[in-house]
């Protein structure tokens, strides 16, 4: 079950559509689109992807709990199942720097605000009102979706443990892997089924990615474990500043100030399909997601990851 992460910057609807496209073309399970404030709206983008496609789930990849009103979140998600039946899903995290940064809201509570978020979104579909008290229901007919849960933080990963659907593995240093997933097992202890460990590796296929993968390394960077941070040379101070670049100006420009050797422990320089399954059997994941980073490079990195999936449970 590939999946495929956009990470195109700033992407029109027609980039979303053509990426969209080309990952079912190439056998993506699903396709995901960020949810940022700063560019344009992900919903009309994934009503884009639905219509460009006819078997490729779609959804938020990721939204949170804070930029909009979790009533506006469930409309949305029953607007886009109304033009894709069957083939939607709801991606959640946290939330980005931009979040506390730029609208000044705090992401503490994230892990309550997100519990809420899915667990309205559940209630809803079985057919509870929107607010209880009230009784105002929700008139458009809405099918449980199938969660994503994106974390690092060690609450949030607990929680995506409990509630998801499927779990995210992306941007998580490699050699934090195992202790995350310990954590997202944990979590799951006492339910009838765990949730489905996807891991996406990221692999530095060729030279041109490399602006790419860099991008990405900021967030992780930021968002990773604090003692990382400091193996890496990234103290609070050059954190805060790397933040503050990011909110003004964009991760190319804050990537100028990670250092090198947060690649090194993000990006996989190992591309071989049976060394990257032997990894994913060790962590449980069951499949694989890859970034979109342009419809031009997705074929080749959807045949890789085909090639491990076909090889997970098979290695060692």
């Amino acid at each position: 079950m590939v999946g495929v992460v956009g990470h195109m910057a700033n992407p029109t609807t027609s980039d979303v559509a053509s990426l969209a496209a080309v990952a079912e073309t190439g056998g993506a399970t699903w396709a995901g689109f960020a949810d940022a404030f700063w560019w344009r709206d992900v919903w009309i983008q994934l009503l884009a992807a639905a219509e460009a496609t006819s078997s490729l789930e779609v959804g938020p990849a990721m939204t949170n709990p804070y930029l909009r009103h979790p009533f506006h979140t469930v409309s949305a998600l029953a607007t886009l199942q109304e033009h894709a039946p069957g083939r939607t899903f709801l991606g959640v995290s946290a939330g980005g720097s931009e979040v506390s940064a730029v609208a000044g809201m705090s992401r503490r509570d994230a892990p309550d605000r997100t519990r809420e978020l899915i667990e309205l979104v559940r209630a809803v579909a079985d057919g509870r009102a929107l607010e209880e008290s009230s009784g105002r229901t929700l008139e458009v007919p809405l099918q449980r979706p199938p969660v994503l849960i994106a974390a690092r933080g060690d609450t949030m990963m607990s929680l995506a443990g409990r509630l998801a659907d499927r779990v995210l593995l992306f941007g998580i240093p490699t050699g934090d892997l195992g202790r995350s997933v310990e954590i997202i097992q944990s979590g799951a202890r006492g339910r009838a089924s765990a949730p489905e460990l996807i891991w996406a590796p990221l692999v530095a296929h060729d030279e041109t990615l490399i602006p790419s993968l860099l991008n990405v390394a900021v967030y992780a960077s930021l968002n990773s474990r604090r003692e990382y941070r400091i193996g890496w040379g990234l103290d609070d101070d050059l954190a805060a500043r790397i933040k503050n670049e990011l909110v003004r100006a964009g991760p190319a420009a804050a990537a100028r100030s990670v250092p090198a050797v947060v690649l090194d422990d993000l990006v996989l320089a190992e591309r071989n399909p049976s060394r990257i399954a032997e990894i994913a059997s060790g962590l449980g994941v069951v499949s694989l997601a890859v970034p979109g980073f342009s419809p031009e490079s997705l074929p080749a990195h959807l045949e890789w990851a085909h090639q491990v999936e076909d090889l997970i449970g098979h290695t060692g």
